[in-house]
This record gives structure tokens, sequence and C-alpha cells, in this order.
């Protein structure tokens, strides 16, 4: 099943123009990277296909809705880590799951807040508050943020950035188990030892892929 569809997305900022139209279809069940040199536009269409920022022309459909005219709709059924954690530094790890399970209608909960925080291995830091984590600590918080509502769309911008070896392995690990369990994972890197992750890698060059 196609989770992911656009055709000839366009972005330019002032004369730049960053994304050229830009074509991709991907596929439930699947892990894809996104690769290309610093400024060629990786992050802007993450940001895109994420609804954070509105292409100039083009298409894009995620689990099927237009997410051009229905981007909350869209939202609904996707997940995105971007270099912000969109997270709360005040509250807890624990606190801010459980806020934006609140946000997206998550069923039960508290039960699916703890077994997300089981799943990051993030209980001995669960409770502390977002300000005071690490970099690796802080970043399994915006996953588990992304996942919370089980989306059927994730797209991660360079998660690997700033993570020892041993985070970095249960990064790869998690895209893994997302794909085995249907869903779509899309993540832009610069670091090739994250790649074997990926059934298939696309390179951004000149505002295409």
């Amino acid at each position: 099943m196609t989770v992911l569809r656009c055709s000839g997305l366009t972005k330019s900022f002032g004369a730049t123009a960053v994304l050229r139209g830009v074509n991709l279809e991907l596929a439930a069940g699947t892990v894809s990277a996104l690769t290309g040199d610093n400024g060629s536009g990786k992050s802007t269409l993450l940001r895109v296909l994420g609804t954070a920022m509105r292409p100039d022309a083009g298409e894009l459909h995620v689990a099927g809705v237009d997410a051009r005219r229905l981007a909350m709709q869209a939202r609904a059924k996707l997940g995105y880590v971007g270099h912000d954690s969109m997270l709360d530094g005040v509250l807890t790890m624990r606190e801010n799951l459980r806020f934006f399970a609140g946000l997206y209608g998550v069923k039960d909960a508290d039960a699916a807040v703890s077994a997300m925080i089981d799943r990051l291995q993030s209980n001995a830091f669960a409770d502390a508050p977002l300000s005071e984590l690490s970099r690796g600590q802080e970043q399994a918080a915006a996953i588990g943020r992304a996942l919370i509502h089980r989306p059927a769309l994730l797209l991660l911008d360079e998660p690997s950035t700033g993570l020892d070896a041993d985070s970095q392995a249960r990064l790869a690990q998690l895209m893994q188990d997302e794909a085995r369990q249907g869903t779509c994972v899309l993540f832009s890197t610069h670091d090739n030892a994250l790649l074997p992750v990926a059934q298939k890698t696309y390179r951004l060059s000149g505002g295409r892929l």
C-alpha cells in the first residue's frame, strides 16, 4: 500500500529554488534514506512532506489524505522528528508524551505512554525534566512523541546526529521494527553507517531526487 506519494513538489525562498519538481512514492513497511550535500534541501523536503511547510506547487498525499488541502488530517497519520524536539523543556518525557497522546486522542493514553517509554528503554530518565536530558535521551523523547499515535508515516531529519554508537544501533533497530509493523519510514542522513538500514536510498541534488 502506498503511504507517501508526492509529485511536482516545488519550494523556493525568494529567488532561490530549493525543490524543483520532487516526485516520490513510498510504500508501507519500508525504510528509505534521503541523502544529499549540506544545503541540498533535505530538511526542506522533509518539512514539506511533514506538512510543517507548504510547497509552492505540486501534489502531496499521506496515507490517502490530500495533505495540501487537509493538512490537519494528514498530520494525524504521520510522525515527524526534526532538529527541534518540539517538546517542553520544563516537563518530563512522560509528561510530554502524555500531552501529545491527549492531542492525538490516543485511547488509554497513560498505558500507551508507559509502553512507549519501555520500548525506548527510557525508564531511567522518563521522569526528569527534558532540559536535563542528554542529546540521545532527548532524541528518544522526540521519537516517542512522533510514534505515540501509531502513525502510518515516520519522517526523521538527521536522527543520528550527536548520538553515540549504542544510541545509533537502537535507532536503527527501531526503524526496522517500525517497518516490520507496517510503518513507512523515511530518514535523512549524512552518516553512511546508517544507510544499510534503508531498502532504498534517494539523493537530493539540484532540487530533484
